[in-house]
């Protein structure tokens, strides 16, 4: 009977064809895990009420308020970003079970003020009710999740409702190791626009 000599990872398999072959097999199940991540999106409708959708699930939701003298709020969590020194936490809720057994984002529904099931709140004070939201001001807003990325993002309080917005130029750097808000790219300080409700109307989020 004659014999077939065999190419694959057997014993005797020269090392760098292993070596390729374990960085394909790597690289495939990277690619698969990527395909069925989806970061997670947020679209804001009246209330404010914020449709998530995505892959991960949802480990605190945060409504940030600017700072005294401030007109637009940096989105903050509890987490990657906390809030402390950056803007005030108007409304925060996190998942009660804890931090990596929140709800599916896909298809979650939150609404401003009111606890989803599976979720405590934890600002303000859970027998306290979430502040009212004050019209002329950007507000932010962060979706906190595990196993996907997570997202971030404002919203301008009109008289008739929320507008979903983007604040292009406002970043955050260190400096005498305080979070200093600044110009995107550049060390200058952040000048807020003096017409917010035209700003609002230029810089509507296309999601």
């Amino acid at each position: 009977m004659s014999s077939r000599k065999t190419t694959g990872m057997g014993k005797g398999a020269p090392p760098a064809r292993v070596f390729s072959l374990l960085v394909i097999a790597a690289s495939l199940i990277y690619v698969a895990a990527c395909d069925r991540e989806k970061p997670t999106s947020v679209r804001i409708t009246p209330g404010p009420s914020f449709a998530l959708a995505g892959s991960g699930r949802l480990a605190s939701f945060t409504v940030s308020a600017p700072q005294l003298g401030q007109k637009i709020a940096v989105p903050c969590n509890m987490r990657l970003f906390p809030c402390a020194g950056v803007a005030l936490v108007a409304w925060q809720i996190r998942a009660s079970k804890g931090y990596e057994q929140g709800a599916a984002v896909q298809g979650l529904q939150v609404l401003y003020g009111k606890i989803p099931e599976g979720y405590i709140q934890a600002v303000p004070n859970q027998l306290e009710p979430a502040p009212s939201l004050t019209s002329g001001i950007i507000y932010g807003f962060s979706a906190e999740t595990t196993d996907a990325p997570p997202k971030s993002g404002y919203f301008y309080m009109s008289r008739s409702g929320p507008i979903q917005v983007e604040v292009p130029d406002l970043c955050l750097t260190l400096i005498n190791g305080e979070e200093v808000r600044v110009k995107c790219g550049t060390s200058q300080p952040y000048q807020e626009p003096t017409n917010l409700e035209q700003f609002a109307d230029e810089h509507r989020a296309t999601r």
